[in-house]
C-alpha cells in the first residue's frame, strides 16, 4: 500500500529535495529558530502577523464554545464588532491550533511559513510538469514560482503568500480541458473555492486567470460542448464553496456596503521600472534610486527588507523572450501571455509612471476597471497585490523558454542548465530577512496584572497607533482581557463609535495627548466616568513602542501602579488626578487654559504673539499637547524685524496660510510687550471679525476672531443648541435664518471622525409628512453653511429635523440633545418654520 504512494514520488525527488533546501536557505534564520523555544521570535516584522495568530486564538475559543465566530467584544470593548467581513485565514488558523499544542506559538507560526512556501513551489511544479513533461525544467519553474511569490510591504502573512492554489486550480482545469474529464473540473473548482477561506485576493485572481485562459481558448474551441461543460462545472463548484465566506457577509448588508466602499479610493500608480529593477540590490538599485519605501515603522525591529515589489527578474525576462522566439508552437503561449500582460498592466495602477515621472493624462485599465466594477477592483487597495496574478504566467512562460533552449539537448545538459538557472533565480531574488523578537521583559507585567484584585480587568493600550494596535492582540491572547481599541480592517464606523464618542479615547486614537483643564473639565470627568462605568480598569503605556511621545503628557502627575522600563500601568480611576494638578507650566497661556469660552474644533486654532523670542522647544511641545483639542497652535515672534513661526499640529509657513486654513482663531498676546496692531493690520485678518476680547490685570489679552461668513453668535452664544452623536460628532451650535424663499442653516461642529458622514435637513408638515429635504456631506470643518430653497412650500407651520447618517452604508447615527438630555434615535428636531 505504501509503495503505491512512494513509487510515484521517487520520480520527483529533485523537487522534493531541492525546494525545501532553497526555502530554508532563503528564509534563514527561520528554520533554526523553530527549535529555539526560549526566545519569542517571528520571521516577519509586518504587523498583520498578529491578526493571523489572533485568528487561531479566537477560532480555538469558538471551537470550545466560548466565543462567537462572527462577533467579538474583545475588540472595541464594550461596543463589540461584527466579524462577518473580517478576513479569517481558516486553514492557517486550524493548522496553527494543532501545531501550537506541541510547540510555542511563534515556532508554530514560523514552521507554517516554511510549509506554505514549499506548498506554493510544489503546486507550481505540478502545473509546469503538466505543461512541459520535464522534471528538471519543472523544478526551475517551481523555483521561479517560489522566489517570485510577492511579499507586499515586506509582509509574509499567509493570506498574501498562500498562492499555491492558483497554479493548482489551473493544473486541474488544464487537465479537465486536455482530457475532457469533468472530475478534474470539480477538483479545479474545489481548489479555487477553498481559496476564499484563505484570501479573497487570490480567489479573485484564480477566477480571472481561468476566465482569461478560457476566453483565449474559446476562440478555437467554442463549438466543443465539453469545453463549456468543464468551465461551467469549475465556476459552479467554486461558487458553491465560496458561499461559506460570502453568505455571512450578505447577512449584514449595511456592513457589506461600507466594506465595499472602504478601499474604493484613488490608487497611486507604480513605476514601470519596478518590473526591471530589484530594490535593495547593490548592483541594479542605484539605477532606480533609493530603495522603494525603506521606512522602518514596525515596532522596534531593525530596518526591514523590502521584498520584490513588481520585479520580474532578468533571467525570467530573457527566457520569456526565448519562448516566443524559439518555441515551435507559439499558440500554446498565448493564454499565458495574455494573463501576464493583464495583471502586469493592472499592477501599474491608475496612470502611467516611468522613471519617477507621472503621466496623469495616460489612464491605464486599472482606473477604468475600478470605475466599472468597484465591488471587486475598487477593493484591491494596493496595486502591488496584482503581483499575485503575475507569478503563475511568468513561471509558465519562463519554463517554456528554457524548454525551447534545451530542446533536443541530452538529459544531463537539461539537468545542469535547469539547476544553474534555478540557482541564478534564487540569488537574483534573494534579499536578507529580519525577524522580530519580543523579549520576555516586554510582557513581564502580565503576572502583576493578573494578580490585581479587580473583579474584571479591561484594558486601554497606549499608544493607539495603526502599527501598535495589532500587537495588543498578542497581549490579549496572553491575558484574555478585553480592550478598547482593536484592529479590524473594513469595519463600519460603529465599531469605533465608542472611541470617537469618548474625549480621552478619541484623542489617544489620533495620537494626541489629552488633559483636564478648566475649559474641558466637565466633559473630561463625564467621559472618565463612562470608562469606569463600563469596567475599564487599567491603562497600559507601552513605552518601548515609539518611546512615550504619544502618552507622556496625558499621564503627567499621575503615578503609575506598575513600571518596569518597558511598560507603565495606571489605574483608570487615577486619571482624575489630572484635574487636581492642572497646567503646572503655562506661562503666557494660563488665562486661555482657564477660559470657559475657549472653543476647540476641527477648524479652530490658537495664534500666539509673544515677540521677544521663540518658546523653548520642549515647553512648546508640552503646550501643544495641552491644547490638543485645537487644530493647531501657531506662535509668532519677531526675528530681525520679520515674523518667525513655531507650529504644533498643522504646519504653516506664514500667517496668511494659517488664516486661509482656519475659521475660528483665538489670538493670545500681552499688551505690555506686544504690538498686536502691527499684526492685526495684516491682510490675513481681512476675512475675520473680532467677536470677543478678554483683558486681564497682568496685561494678557485673549481675542476671538471668526470668519466673516459666520456670525459671532454662532461661536459665542450663551445658550447654544447642542447635540452629541454616538459616533463622536458634536453639534456645538446651530443658527437658522429664514426669509421668504430660503432657509440658511449655520452649523458649528466638533469631533468630526475620519469616515465620511452626511446630514439630511428635512421639513415636515403638522401631520408628520415629509414635505422637503436636502442632504449634504459634512466636511472636516468647524463652521458650515447650508441653504434650502423653500419657495415651493405652501403657507403653514412646519417642523425642521436633522438626520445624520454614514455616507457609505446609510446607517443612521443616534445621539443625545445636550439641553435636556433627550435621546434621539433618528431625527433631531432643530427648529420650527412658519411659512407665509
Amino acid at each position: 500500500m505504501i509503495s503505491r504512494f512512494v513509487q510515484p514520488l521517487r520520480n520527483h525527488w529533485p523537487v522534493l529535495l531541492i525546494v525545501p533546501l532553497v526555502v530554508i536557505a532563503t528564509t534563514w534564520p527561520t528554520f533554526p529558530r523553530i527549535f529555539d523555544p526560549d526566545e519569542f521570535w517571528l520571521h516577519v516584522v509586518h504587523h498583520d502577523k498578529w491578526l493571523r495568530i489572533w485568528d487561531a486564538w479566537h477560532i480555538e475559543q469558538v471551537l470550545a464554545g466560548q466565543a462567537d465566530l462572527f462577533y467579538t467584544d474583545s475588540w472595541f470593548h464594550p461596543q463589540g464588532t461584527s466579524l462577518r467581513y473580517y478576513s479569517y485565514v481558516y486553514p492557517h488558523a486550524l493548522l496553527l491550533i494543532a501545531l501550537k499544542a506541541v510547540m510555542p506559538v511563534d515556532d508554530a507560526y514560523n514552521l507554517l511559513f516554511l510549509l506554505i512556501l514549499c506548498f506554493n513551489a510544489f503546486c507550481g511544479y505540478a502545473l509546469i510538469k503538466h505543461l512541459i513533461k520535464d522534471k528538471w525544467i519543472s523544478l526551475f519553474g517551481s523555483i521561479v514560482f517560489l522566489m517570485s511569490a510577492p511579499f507586499p510591504n515586506g509582509s509574509t502573512v499567509p493570506d498574501l503568500i498562500t498562492i499555491g492554489t492558483l497554479p493548482l486550480a489551473m493544473y486541474f482545469y488544464l487537465r479537465a480541458e486536455s482530457e475532457s474529464n469533468w472530475r478534474f473540473a470539480i477538483l479545479a473548482g474545489i481548489s479555487a473555492g477553498v481559496t476564499v477561506l484563505i484570501s479573497v485576493y487570490v480567489f479573485a485572481f484564480i477566477l480571472l486567470s481561468i476566465g482569461i485562459y478560457a476566453l483565449v481558448k474559446s476562440l478555437s474551441r467554442w463549438k466543443q460542448s465539453a469545453f463549456w461543460r468543464n468551465l461551467l462545472i469549475v465556476f459552479v463548484v467554486c461558487g458553491s464553496i465560496s458561499l461559506l465566506r460570502f453568505y455571512p457577509m450578505l447577512l449584514d448588508r449595511a456592513q457589506l456596503l461600507q466594506a465595499v466602499e472602504v478601499s474604493n479610493v484613488q490608487m497611486r500608480s507604480n513605476d514601470v521600472l519596478e518590473f526591471f529593477v530589484l530594490p535593495n540590490n547593490p548592483f541594479t538599485g542605484p539605477l532606480f534610486g533609493e530603495p522603494i519605501d525603506a521606512r522602518d515603522y514596525h515596532l522596534d525591529s531593525p530596518v526591514r527588507s523590502q521584498h520584490k515589489e513588481g520585479y520580474l527578474g532578468y533571467i525570467n525576462i530573457f527566457l520569456v523572450a526565448c519562448a516566443f522566439l524559439f518555441q515551435p508552437r507559439r499558440r500554446r503561449l498565448l493564454p499565458w501571455a495574455v494573463i501576464l500582460v493583464f495583471f502586469a498592466i493592472l499592477r501599474l495602477g491608475t496612470h502611467l509612471t516611468f522613471n519617477g515621472v507621472e503621466y496623469a493624462d495616460i489612464v491605464l485599465p486599472q482606473r477604468l476597471l475600478r470605475d466599472w466594477f468597484p465591488a471587486l477592483f475598487g477593493n484591491i487597495g494596493y496595486a502591488k497585490y496584482y503581483d499575485i496574478g503575475v507569478v503563475t504566467p511568468l513561471a509558465a512562460l519562463a519554463s517554456y523558454g528554457l524548454a525551447a533552449l534545451l530542446r533536443s539537448k541530452p538529459a544531463k545538459a537539461r539537468m545542469l542548465v535547469s539547476l544553474i538557472c534555478a540557482l541564478v533565480v534564487t540569488f537574483e531574488f534573494y534579499i536578507p530577512r529580519f525577524g522580530q523578537t519580543i523579549e520576555e521583559e516586554k510582557t513581564a507585567f502580565i503576572p502583576w496584572l493578573q494578580s490585581e484584585p479587580a473583579d474584571e480587568i479591561k484594558l486601554i493600550h497606549l499608544p493607539m497607533m495603526q502599527y501598535t494596535r495589532p500587537y495588543y492582540l498578542h497581549v490579549q491572547m496572553l491575558t484574555d482581557y478585553p480592550q478598547a481599541n482593536g484592529f479590524g480592517t473594513r469595519l463600519k464606523w460603529s465599531a469605533r463609535s465608542y472611541i470617537e464618542g469618548n474625549t480621552l479615547l478619541h484623542h489617544w486614537h489620533y495620537n494626541r495627548n489629552v488633559h483636564c483643564l478648566p475649559h474641558n473639565e466637565q466633559s473630561y470627568n463625564q467621559d472618565l466616568d463612562q470608562l469606569l462605568a463600563d469596567g475599564f480598569s487599567h491603562i497600559i503605556a507601552h513605552n518601548w513602542l515609539y518611546g512615550d511621545q504619544f502618552t507622556r503628557h496625558s499621564l503627567m502627575n499621575i503615578p503609575p501602579v506598575y513600571a518596569d522600563g518597558f511598560v507603565s500601568i495606571y489605574r483608570v480611576g487615577d486619571m482624575r488626578l489630572s484635574c487636581q494638578n492642572q497646567a503646572a507650566e503655562l506661562p503666557r497661556f494660563i488665562h486661555f487654559a482657564q477660559s470657559p469660552s475657549a472653543m476647540p474644533g476641527a477648524g479652530t486654532s490658537i495664534l500666539s504673539l509673544h515677540p521677544n523670542q521663540a518658546i523653548d522647544p520642549d515647553l512648546f511641545d508640552y503646550l501643544g499637547s495641552l491644547f490638543s483639542d485645537w487644530a493647531s497652535l501657531l506662535h509668532l515672534y519677531w526675528d530681525k524685524g520679520e515674523l518667525a513661526t513655531q507650529n504644533v499640529g498643522k504646519q504653516y509657513a506664514n500667517l496668511q496660510a494659517f488664516a486661509d486654513d482656519n475659521q475660528v482663531i483665538h489670538f493670545l498676546y500681552n499688551r505690555r510687550d506686544s504690538d498686536p496692531d502691527r499684526l492685526i493690520g495684516d491682510s490675513a485678518f481681512d476675512g475675520f471679525n473680532r467677536c470677543q476680547r478678554d483683558e486681564f490685570a497682568d496685561g494678557a489679552v485673549i481675542e476671538l476672531y471668526v470668519n466673516r461668513a459666520f456670525s459671532c453668535e454662532l461661536v459665542i452664544a450663551g445658550d447654544p443648541f447642542q447635540a452629541r452623536y454616538d459616533n463622536g460628532f458634536r453639534l456645538e451650535n446651530l443658527e437658522i435664518q429664514t426669509d421668504q424663499d430660503v432657509m440658511d442653516f449655520y452649523f458649528m461642529w466638533s469631533g468630526v471622525p475620519d469616515e465620511a458622514h452626511s446630514v439630511s435637513i428635512q421639513i415636515f408638515d403638522p401631520a408628520g409628512e415629509r414635505i422637503l429635504g436636502q442632504d449634504f456631506v459634512i466636511g472636516h470643518v468647524t463652521l458650515y453653511r447650508q441653504r434650502i430653497d423653500i419657495s415651493s412650500l405652501p403657507p403653514g407651520d412646519y417642523s425642521v429635523k436633522l438626520i445624520m447618517y454614514d455616507f457609505n452604508s446609510g446607517a443612521i447615527v443616534s445621539g443625545t440633545e445636550s439641553r435636556d438630555g433627550a435621546r434621539f434615535d433618528r431625527e433631531l428636531v432643530i427648529g420650527n418654520l412658519n411659512h407665509n
